[in-house]
């Protein structure tokens, strides 16, 4: 098989498996591949100075800003949030194609050059110039540390996290446009398990008395421990992976650099045995999986908030909420941006959307349909990967014999 080597560590790169790709491979192309990522953070500086320049002032500043301009602040403070988020994603993607449609080598290494630039000098300078960074800093510690950021991310992608980090980014994508499923399926059961938990005023009281930075030790309490229940099941998963095995010339494989390994007709064919895996891939395969089921938490888990909010606002009068909280209670924030409704509503909805994303995750794992819809096609996009990776050492293999054999016959006088 003659297979395009460049075309299959791209697709395991995409895959989120870096680790599977040989190791004479990993770091080529790593100054390419690490541009896409030094624009992300070039962006994701900008905006987040720009935030929290627009956050940073003192309370009765934002208190006379609600009431100046009341739902234009808040959207416009909601609308540079999600510019936050979404903003760097895109253009990192789009920096991607960019370099892809570039044939010349020099217009190339002139857009990676550039981009370097930016990060280094032209950012910091930039940002102290318009005021979004105040001069507190010297300009020559802020370029230090930025020439250190991009140490640590070409760092990072030589040894594989820029791909994975990539891959969970699109997975968010696609969950995004799942979010339906999620919905129709496992949110009606579960607001039978947590309205109840939403009309009691102990739990108002309860989270409501909690200072912000107890509240977030109690959330990541919760997480910490969905963290530890998503690894101990994907270690009986990781189990399983020796009883793995794919037919040469699957139908999955098609379209993909291996799908050329074997006639798809060839029912006398030997199945083909997994290859051992290292600890490396080992490693690899499960925080694939473990982003993936993690990505899907947060998804229901945001949805969740949203419909509490969006209820408790439509149902819960501001007298209620006094009652229930047991005082007055101030106007929300989250993360640092102000909602139009009150902190105890948005402290309820957040320790409820925490809570269910635990029952989402041991629904996945225990619950038979829940698996069947959420968690096999995951295994399944795995066993996919793993079929390619015999071929793609296979392949490797082959290319070590063949080069043996060249020198052995070199060596022949």
């Amino acid at each position: 098989m003659d297979l395009d080597r460049r075309a299959a560590d791209a697709w395991f790169r995409r895959r989120g498996l870096p680790m599977v790709i040989h190791r004479r491979r990993r770091g080529a192309g790593m100054l390419r591949r690490s541009t896409p990522g030094l624009v992300f953070l070039c962006l994701l500086d900008l905006l987040l100075a720009g935030l929290l320049k627009l956050l940073d002032v003192p309370e009765d500043v934002i208190e006379a800003r609600m009431r100046e301009s009341g739902l234009a602040y808040v959207l416009g403070v909601l609308a540079l949030t999600f510019a936050v988020v979404v903003v760097p994603v895109i253009a990192g993607r789009l920096m991607v194609k960019l370099l892809r449609a570039l044939n010349r080598t020099r217009v190339r290494l002139a857009v990676m050059a550039a981009t370097i630039g930016f990060w280094v000098l032209v950012l910091p300078l930039g940002e102290r110039l318009t005021g979004l960074v105040s001069w507190d800093r010297a300009l020559w510690v802020a370029v230090l540390t930025n020439l250190v950021a991009l140490a640590v991310l070409m760092l990072l992608v030589r040894i594989g996290v820029g791909s994975i980090l990539t891959w969970a980014a699109r997975s968010a994508v696609a969950q995004v446009r799942a979010i339906g499923t999620l919905a129709s399926r496992a949110l009606p059961l579960l607001l039978l398990v947590v309205m109840f938990s939403f009309f009691t005023a102990e739990l108002w009281q309860a989270v409501e008395g909690l200072d912000p930075g107890r509240l977030w030790l109690v959330i990541g309490f919760l997480v910490l421990i969905g963290a530890v229940f998503l690894a101990s099941m994907l270690s009986d998963e990781m189990k399983e992976l020796k009883s793995w095995t794919v037919e040469p010339g699957a139908a999955v494989l098609r379209g993909t650099p291996f799908d050329d390994d074997a006639p798809l007709d060839d029912d006398t064919a030997p199945v083909r045995r997994r290859r051992a895996l290292a600890k490396t891939e080992r490693l690899n395969i499960a925080l694939v999986l473990f982003f993936a089921q993690a990505v899907q938490i947060v998804a229901f888990g945001v949805l969740v908030f949203a419909f509490f909010i969006v209820f408790g606002v439509l149902i819960l009068r501001p007298e209620v909420v006094t009652e229930f909280a047991g005082r007055q209670s101030a106007p929300g924030t989250l993360l640092g941006v102000p909602l139009p409704v009150s902190s105890a509503l948005v402290n309820v909805s957040l320790f409820l959307a925490v809570f269910s994303g635990l029952y989402f995750a041991a629904s996945t794992a225990t619950d038979a349909r829940y698996r069947r819809s959420f968690f096999e096609p995951l295994l399944e996009d795995v066993k996919i990967s793993l079929a390619a990776r015999d071929i793609y050492l296979a392949h490797w293999a082959d290319v070590r014999r063949a080069e043996v054999v060249t020198l052995e016959v070199e060596d022949i006088p």
